[in-house]
């Protein structure tokens, strides 16, 4: 029998460890995984003795119309709508307090930028200060039965008019106890403690600069509204609106004023003589005007004529001024050629000199060449004539 081969789609150990390697190592260095480092001891001593507490929690995922309630976590605890629990005094005083931090940074941040923020923001300063006015009225409200007993009748509505008619009342009573102590006879010389009565006066000048800014900010975006509403575009053909682009409102204002009192019937009448004057004087003008336009136009009439006279000649001999200037244009173009053809002949004649001087020089340096070749010519026959004499002598 034949041994059988078979597959798995498991890999071995040792290349499964080397991709798991591969895997981690690259998720280590990926850029797009936080790495966040954990201090073990110190969230074991963060959560040291801590119980999560199960009581009234409910994860389950059932079709209902009541709300599921799970783990819930924050600076302070918020309960939801609709599910009938009530506040305990801790989360509403965590509430309280963290809305009151937020508010008083909001108001911080607007004290900085009241100027920027006037035009964008729905709540302006003078609203936010008078939010901050009532919530003051219902925080002194709340001390008042610690500051004047559990009988304090308030008015929630205006606390401070019930403080101040609540001093007055005691101090009317201060006054009238004085005056029975004074007319009947007493044996210690000092009121009693209980008789007395102490007050003490709180000012914020600060809050009451804020308010005041407020209020002179909304003042002077009102203001300004205003002034943008009333004033009108510049325009050139109404005379009415002429000179009402004032500075500020009280200018425009001004402007208007006077020009309603130049309205009034006296004025009226020394305008209307002093108009009448007027057109008198432009009716002249335009009389003198009319006139003197007429003369001008005569002159020019006259000045076109006799141009026109001077023309005449001029436009009988036209046609064979034309005809001669063609002709000279004719003449002109014929002289430029032969101008050209000269020119060119000028050029080969240059050419042909230039030739003609080289090759009198190359003659004349050939002709020397040929002295100096004969002369060498006749000196060597000249020693072949010497060497044939010596030669055919007899030898002694």
């Amino acid at each position: 029998n034949d041994l059988g081969s078979f597959r798995t789609g498991s890999l071995p150990w040792p290349y499964l460890r080397t991709i798991q390697s591969e895997s981690t190592e690259e998720e280590l260095t990926s850029t797009s995984v936080e790495h966040i480092i954990v201090n073990p001891n110190a969230a074991y001593d963060k959560f040291k003795d801590k119980r999560v507490g199960t009581k009234g929690l409910d994860f389950s995922d059932r079709i209902g119309k009541t709300k599921r309630t799970g783990y819930e976590s924050g600076e302070y605890e918020m309960l939801g709508e609709g599910l009938g629990v009530k506040e305990t005094p801790q989360q509403k005083y965590q509430r309280l307090l963290h809305e009151v931090q937020e508010l008083t940074a909001e108001v911080e941040k607007i004290k900085t930028t009241v100027k920027e923020s006037a035009t964008e923001e729905k709540l302006t300063p003078v609203v936010l200060a008078k939010q901050l006015a009532a919530l003051k009225q219902q925080l002194v409200a709340s001390h008042l039965e610690k500051l004047l007993g559990p009988d304090a009748a308030v008015n929630l509505t205006d606390p401070d008019g019930a403080l101040a008619k609540r001093l007055l009342l005691q101090l009317e009573a201060a006054k009238s106890s004085r005056g029975a102590g004074s007319g009947g006879k007493s044996t210690s010389g000092s009121p009693p403690e209980s008789s007395l009565v102490t007050y003490e006066l709180h000012s914020r000048p600060e809050q009451d600069k804020f308010s005041q800014a407020a209020k002179v900010a909304e003042l002077e975006k009102r203001l300004t509204e205003l002034e943008a509403t009333v004033r009108c575009d510049q325009d050139a053909q109404n005379p009415l609106s002429a000179g009402l682009q004032g500075a500020c409102l009280m200018d425009t204002v001004e402007l208007l004023q006077a020009k309603v009192g130049a309205l009034d019937l006296a004025v009226l009448d020394q305008v209307e003589a002093r108009l009448q004057s007027v057109l008198g004087k432009v009716n002249e003008i335009a009389k003198h005007k009319a006139s003197v336009e007429d003369a001008d136009t005569q002159s020019k009439v006259h000045q076109l004529y006799e141009t026109m006279q001077r023309w005449s000649p001029i436009a009988t001999s036209l046609p064979e001024l034309v005809q001669r200037l063609v002709t000279i244009k004719q003449l002109h173009e014929q002289a430029m050629q032969f101008g050209q053809l000269l020119t060119h002949l000028d050029t080969a004649q240059q050419m042909m000199a230039c030739s003609l001087k080289d090759n009198a020089a190359l003659l004349t340096q050939v002709q020397t060449t040929m002295r100096e070749n004969l002369s060498t010519i006749e000196g060597n026959f000249a020693s072949i004539d010497e060497r044939m004499k010596k030669l055919g002598k007899p030898q002694g």
